[in-house]
C-alpha cells in the first residue's frame, strides 16, 4: 500500500481500481480511499486536503470541490469530454493511473515536469485544480456537467505595521496563535531546529506553551547546523536530538517526495526530501512536528542581505504564489508515517501579519527579516537573533551535493531532473498495474537510476483498453 493516503473520485467504474479496493457508492458517485476517513457529521462525505480550507465533499451524484486560496496539497482533475466521465484525486499517480484506466489511453508526462503556476499538471490531461477554484460535478441532460467557478483573488490587507518592532511583534504573535492551534489536539510537539530565528521563535513559543517538547535538528553528511541548534534550543530550554541522514537515507526518500509534490522541480525537492527522510526515518515519538519554515518565503521573499536592495513586497507576491503549485507546505510530507507537519509561518493569522507589514521595515538594520529579529530579542539571544541566513537545503549540504551525487549514481550530468521524471512515471506505471502497491524506497531510486543510466527514463506509461 502506498504510504501517503490518497483519494480518487469517479463517476462509473475504474477498472483495476473497483477490484483494488472496493469504492463506496453514492448513487453513480463512486469514492476509492487508500486509509483516509471523511470528515465525521453532515450529510454525505467531506474529506478535508488541507487544514487552510480545500476539501471534497461528496453527495449521491454530486461531487463539489473547494480550493483554498493557499492550495498547499493538490487536487486534480480529468474529465472527457465526449462522455463526460471524469476521476478526480488528490495523488498524481493515481489520479493519472485511473483516468488512464477509465479511457483506455495511455498518461503521458509533459515535456517540463517542474512547477506550473497554473492547471498543467505534470501528467497531459491532468489538471492540478488552480486555488480560489470550485468545481460542483453532477449529472444534467444524461450527462455530467462540470460547472467551475473562480473566487475573487484573496485582497491584500491594508499595510497596518509602519514600525518594525511593532510589525515584528504582531508577526509573533500570530505565530503564537498559530502554534496553540496546532497544540490545542497535541500532547506533546517536535520541532525541528535549525539554528537561525525562523525556528527559534517556534521553538521558543513552543516551550513558552507549556507543552512538553522536544527539539530536533536535521544534518546530512555533506553538513549541518548542530552547534547553532543547540545554542538555539538551549536558550528556549528543549533538549536537542541531533539526526545525521546518510545519502542512502535521502535518496530513499526521493520517490516519496517526488509523489507527494507531483512533479520534478530539483531544488524544490531538495528542500522536501530531508522532512520526508526524517519523517520516515520515525526519529521523533512525536506526532506533531513543527518546523520554522516559510518565514523567508514571506518575510523577505527568499533574498539575503545581498539581495534586499529590491522590491521586497514583489519577491514576496511572486515566492507566496509559487508555493500554491510547488506543493511545499504539502501535508503528505510527514503523514505516510504518522507525522502531522506543520508549518506556522503559513497559518493564516501570520500571513496575513506578514502581508499587512511595510515592506520597508522587513529590511531593518540593513538585515533581511529585520523587523521579526528585533522583535525576537525578547524570546531568543542576540545572536541567534541576528543570525545571518542560510536556506533549509544549504545548511544540512542538501543544496549543493545531491544534484552531484544522483549524476555520479547515473553517469548522466543532469541526472536528477530524468531521475525525478523516471520516478514519477514507474510510480503511475505501478498504480495503472495495482493502485495499492507501494513503489517507494531505496528500490524505486535505483529503479529509476538504472532507467537513466541505460538512456530508458520513461515518457509514456501505456495502458491496453483500461485492463490489466
Amino acid at each position: 500500500m502506498t504510504g501517503t493516503p490518497w483519494l480518487v473520485v469517479s463517476n462509473c467504474p475504474v477498472p483495476g481500481f473497483d477490484e483494488a479496493l472496493s469504492p463506496v457508492a453514492l448513487g453513480s458517485v463512486r469514492v476509492h480511499t487508500s486509509a483516509w476517513s471523511p470528515v465525521p457529521g453532515g450529510d454525505g462525505m467531506t474529506f478535508a486536503v488541507e487544514a487552510a480550507g480545500t476539501s471534497v465533499h461528496l453527495e449521491p451524484d454530486r461531487v463539489r470541490v473547494a480550493v483554498s486560496g493557499q492550495n498547499t496539497t493538490p487536487v486534480y482533475f480529468a474529465a472527457e469530454a465526449a462522455t463526460g466521465r471524469f476521476v478526480l484525486g488528490t495523488d498524481l499517480p493515481t489520479t493519472a493511473a485511473a483516468f488512464a484506466s477509465l479511457t483506455g489511453t495511455a498518461a503521458a508526462l509533459r515535456d517540463d515536469i517542474g512547477v506550473h503556476c497554473g492547471p498543467l499538471s505534470s501528467v497531459v490531461g491532468v489538471e492540478r485544480l488552480e486555488h480560489l477554484v470550485e468545481l460542483d460535478l453532477r449529472p444534467e441532460g444524461g450527462t455530467w456537467q462540470c460547472t467551475r467557478t473562480r473566487r475573487s483573488e484573496l485582497v491584500e490587507p491594508p499595510i497596518r505595521f509602519h514600525d518594525a518592532l511593532l510589525a515584528g511583534e504582531a508577526q509573533v504573535d500570530a505565530l503564537r496563535v498559530a502554534i496553540a492551534d496546532a497544540l490545542s489536539t497535541e500532547k506533546n510537539a517536535g520541532v525541528l531546529v535549525s539554528g537561525g530565528v525562523d525556528s527559534g521563535l517556534v521553538a521558543a513559543l513552543v516551550a513558552e506553551s507549556g507543552t512538553p517538547a522536544t527539539a530536533y535538528t536535521i544534518g546530512t553528511e555533506w553538513g549541518d547546523e548542530y552547534d547553532h541548534a543547540a545554542e538555539a534550543a538551549r536558550a528556549v530550554g528543549l533538549d536537542l536530538r541531533r539526526t545525521a541522514l546518510g545519502a542512502d537515507d535521502i535518496v530513499a526518500a526521493l520517490p516519496a517526495t517526488v509523489r507527494a509534490f507531483g512533479h520534478g522541480e530539483p531544488e524544490t525537492i531538495a528542500i522536501g526530501v530531508a522532512l520526508t527522510a526524517f519523517c520516515r526515518g520515525g526519529y521523533a515519538a512525536e506526532r506533531l512536528l513543527f518546523t520554522g519554515y516559510g518565514s523567508d518565503l514571506l518575510n523577505s521573499g527568499m533574498a539575503t542581505t545581498d539581495e534586499i536592495d529590491g522590491d521586497i513586497g514583489a519577491k514576496v507576491r511572486e515566492a507566496m504564489h509559487r508555493t500554491r503549485y510547488s506543493s511545499e507546505f504539502t501535508w503528505a510530507l510527514g503523514d505516510g508515517r504518522g507525522h502531522r507537519l506543520t508549518h506556522p509561518y503559513w497559518h493564516p493569522g501570520v500571513l496575513d501579519a506578514a502581508l499587512a507589514t511595510d515592506p520597508a521595515v522587513k529590511t531593518f538594520r540593513g538585515r533581511e527579516k529585520g523587523h521579526l529579529r528585533l522583535a525576537a530579542r525578547a524570546l531568543l539571544p542576540e545572536d541567534v537573533a541576528w543570525r545571518r541566513k542560510t536556506a533549509i537545503h544549504h545548511g544540512n549540504g542538501l543544496g549543493a551535493n545531491l544534484s552531484r551525487l544522483i549524476d555520479a549514481h547515473t553517469g548522466v550530468p543532469g541526472g536528477t531532473a530524468l531521475v525525478h521524471r523516471a520516478l514519477l512515471a514507474s510510480q503511475i506505471a505501478t498504480a495503472v498495474h495495482d493502485p495499492l502497491a507501494s513503489l517507494t524506497g531505496r528500490e524505486a531510486y535505483d529503479r529509476a537510476v538504472a532507467q537513466v543510466a541505460g538512456g530508458s527514463h520513461q515518457h509514456l506509461i501505456s495502458v491496453e483498453g483500461g485492463t490489466r
